[in-house]
C-alpha cells in the first residue's frame, strides 16, 4: 500500500509538471515559444519575447505546478502516517522533472525554477518570498534573470537543509531522505543552467530587461487607454452628430409644412383677388351693356357673383 501511495504520488506529479503553460500561453498569442529567443518554454523567455505581463503570468501558472503536487504530497503522507516533508519534496522533485523532461512534449521542457518555487512555497513560504524579492530587484538592476534563480534555488535549498538538520536527529534516515530529495532538487536546475553558467563566465548571457518589459507594459496600457478614450468620444460625438441630423430633419420637415400652408394661403388668396377683379370687370360691363354675365368663358364663381349683384342692384 505504501509503495502504491509512493507511485501514485510520483506519477500525478510528473504528468503535473507535463503541462507548458508557456507554450499554451504563447499559442494562444499566435506564437510558438521554442521558436522565439533561447527557445527554452519558461518565464525568462516568455518576458523576453511577450512581456512583463504574459512572463509574469507564465510565472505564476508554472509556481502553481509544484506547489499543487507538493502540497498534496504532504497532505497525503501527513495523514497516512508517513513522513509529510519526504512527501512533499518527493512531489515537488517529480513535478520538476515533469516540467524540465515533459514526456508530452518529446522530453522537451523548460529549467524548472517557476515550479521549484512552488515547491519552496509549500516547505518555506517566508523565506521564498524574501529571496525572490532580492532576486527580483537583481534582475530589475542587473538583467540577469538566470542569476536570480540560481541565487534563490542556492539560497532556499541551504535554509531547507539547515532546518531538516535541526528537524531531524543527525544520521537518521529522514535526515538522509529529506536532504537527499532536496539536494536533487538543487542540483537538476543548477544542472538544466549550465549553458547559462558558462554563457555568464564569456560574459555573453541573455538579459531579462525587466525595466524594459515593464514600460513597453506601461507604455502599450497608455496607448489602450487613449484609444479607448478616443473611441469614447467618437461614439459621444456620433451621438450628438445623430441627435443634430435628426433635430435638423425635424426642423426642415416644420419648415417645409409651414411654407406648405403659406403657399396655399397665398393661393387662396390670389384666386380670390382675381375673382373679385373679374367681377368688377363684368359689373361693369354689365352696367355698359358690353357684356353677358352668362358667358360661357367666365368662371362660374365669378358668373354666380356677378348675379347676385345684379339682383341685388334690381331690387
Amino acid at each position: 500500500m505504501v509503495v502504491l501511495e509512493y507511485v501514485l504520488l510520483i506519477v500525478f506529479s510528473y504528468f503535473i509538471g507535463n503541462i507548458s503553460w508557456a507554450r499554451i500561453i504563447s499559442k494562444k498569442n499566435n506564437g510558438d515559444i521554442t521558436k522565439s529567443g533561447s527557445g527554452n518554454p519558461g518565464t525568462m523567455n516568455m518576458l523576453r519575447t511577450y512581456g512583463a505581463g504574459k512572463g509574469f503570468l507564465t510565472l505564476i501558472l508554472d509556481l502553481l505546478k509544484g506547489l499543487i503536487p507538493a502540497l498534496a504530497g504532504k497532505l497525503l503522507f501527513k495523514y497516512t502516517g508517513l513522513n509529510e516533508d519526504i512527501g512533499l519534496y518527493l512531489a515537488g522533485l517529480s513535478a520538476i522533472v515533469g516540467h524540465m523532461y515533459p514526456a508530452i512534449y518529446k522530453f522537451k521542457g523548460g529549467k524548472g525554477v517557476a515550479t521549484s518555487l512552488g515547491v519552496f512555497m509549500v516547505a518555506n513560504p517566508l523565506w521564498l518570498i524574501a529571496s525572490f524579492i532580492v532576486g527580483f530587484f537583481y534582475v530589475w538592476f542587473f538583467d540577469y534573470g538566470s542569476v536570480a534563480s540560481l541565487f534563490i534555488v542556492a539560497t532556499m535549498s541551504i535554509i531547507q537543509g539547515y532546518q531538516n538538520s535541526a528537524k531531524y536527529a543527525t544520521g537518521s534516515a529522514e535526515l538522509l531522505s529529506v536532504n537527499l530529495l532536496l539536494f536533487a532538487i538543487f542540483a537538476l536546475i543548477w544542472f538544466a543552467h549550465r549553458t547559462n553558467i558558462v554563457r555568464l563566465l564569456l560574459g555573453k548571457e541573455n538579459k531579462a530587461n525587466l525595466q524594459k518589459s515593464f514600460k513597453k507594459k506601461l507604455q502599450k496600457q497608455k496607448k489602450e487607454e487613449v484609444k479607448t478614450e478616443y473611441q469614447e468620444q467618437k461614439s459621444e460625438l456620433k451621438q450628438e452628430f445623430k441627435a443634430l441630423k435628426a433635430e435638423y430633419r425635424r426642423d426642415v420637415k416644420a419648415k417645409k409644412k409651414e411654407l406648405k400652408k403659406q403657399y396655399k394661403q397665398i393661393e387662396r388668396s390670389l384666386k380670390q383677388s382675381t375673382a373679385d377683379i373679374m367681377a368688377n370687370e363684368i359689373e361693369e360691363n354689365v352696367t355698359d351693356g358690353e357684356a353677358d354675365v352668362e358667358d360661357e368663358n367666365l368662371p362660374d364663381a365669378v358668373v354666380e357673383d356677378v348675379a347676385k349683384k345684379e339682383n341685388v342692384t334690381e331690387n
